[in-house]
């Protein structure tokens, strides 16, 4: 898998260290003059217009956070002062889990955001919470979220944050307390009692796969012909090898409703690769490629899996 690393640390390092390097540059070199300056100006506007555009359009193609990446560094190295790609920056090392940096990007961006309009920042602040998360710099992570609280209380997205952190960092009887209050929100704002478990599922997916088996399992017996919830379910037992067989029949049904969507199809073949079928699998996730919309890092990886663990029996089998 490719790594960015190494060099997007050197490169978010320098480009913040950039201001301090003019101010001591500035006693020893010569100015240019009034017409070199516009010169240079000029180039660097065609310059950062046409790294724009790359960006834009790689964007319209669903290019690779890899791909990316250096684009959007090479314009914060021509205009550091450009928020909105420094958000950029550390939403697409969010897609690779590059959390450490993405916190490191969001939070430059917002130190440039005017003050007095951050409030309608909530998703750039979920994000950095969700990093701060991620790297286990819980203080932090509550620091943020008890900020986001006074720009929107009760905010179910915010609620939820609370409730994992808590759930992380087992305390107990915050996560109940933080979840009968996300429940009653929800409530309030009309949500069904199918789609409340499912959203809680989310939440803990990725923290505590046996928490969301059992509120996936719930909203999928309140709405058994919803086919988001049936693949939400199959994939928590796929995922951790829970219960792979009844996963698999499950995302096999999920298929037969929606033929053309690249998760269930997904899915199907990381189930494939578990029960040691690689071809079928390889089969699954190579057309899912061609079907997603967007990058998925975690399909990438799974190829991978898949590539190795076929590659492995052919070393074995000369």
């Amino acid at each position: 898998m490719k790594s960015v690393t190494v060099i997007s640390i050197f490169i978010l390092f320098c480009l913040l260290a950039r201001g301090q390097v003019d101010l001591f540059a500035g006693d020893t070199v010569p100015d240019p003059g009034p017409v070199a300056d516009s010169i240079m100006e000029q180039k660097r506007d065609s310059l950062l217009f046409s790294l724009n555009l790359k960006y834009l359009n790689g964007v319209n193609d669903n290019k690779s956070p890899f791909e990316l990446i250096p684009v959007i560094e090479e314009i914060l190295i021509l205009d550091p002062a450009q928020y909105n790609h420094w958000f950029n920056l550390g939403m697409e090392y969010i897609k690779i889990k590059e959390f450490y940096l993405s916190a490191i990007a969001l939070n430059r961006g917002l130190e440039l955001y005017p003050s007095d309009q951050r409030a309608s920042l909530e998703q750039i602040y979920i994000s950095l919470s969700f990093c701060y998360h991620k790297t286990e710099r819980h203080q932090k992570e509550h620091e943020i979220l008890d900020m986001l609280s006074e720009y929107h209380p009760h905010g179910p997205e915010i609620l939820g944050r609370y409730l994992v952190c808590s759930h992380y960092r087992m305390r107990f009887t915050e996560e109940v307390e933080y979840r009968k209050l996300l429940v009653s929100v929800l409530r309030d704002k009309g949500t069904n009692e199918s789609d409340i478990a499912y959203y809680l599922g989310r939440l803990y997916l990725n923290e505590d796969y046996l928490e969301a088996e059992k509120h996936f399992r719930v909203a999928y017996q309140y709405d058994p012909e919803n086919v988001e919830k049936m693949g939400a379910l199959a994939w928590v037992l796929i995922r951790n090898s829970l219960r792979i067989d009844e996963g698999m029949a499950l995302i096999e049904k999920a298929i037969e409703a929606d033929p053309r969507n690249a998760i269930y199809i997904h899915q199907q073949g990381y189930g494939y690769y578990l029960k040691g079928d690689y071809e079928d699998a390889l089969f699954n996730l190579y057309s899912a490629r061609e079907l997603y919309q967007a990058y998925s890092y975690e399909l990438d990886q799974h190829i991978q899996m898949v590539e190795e663990a076929i590659a492995k029996l052919e070393e074995q089998a000369n």
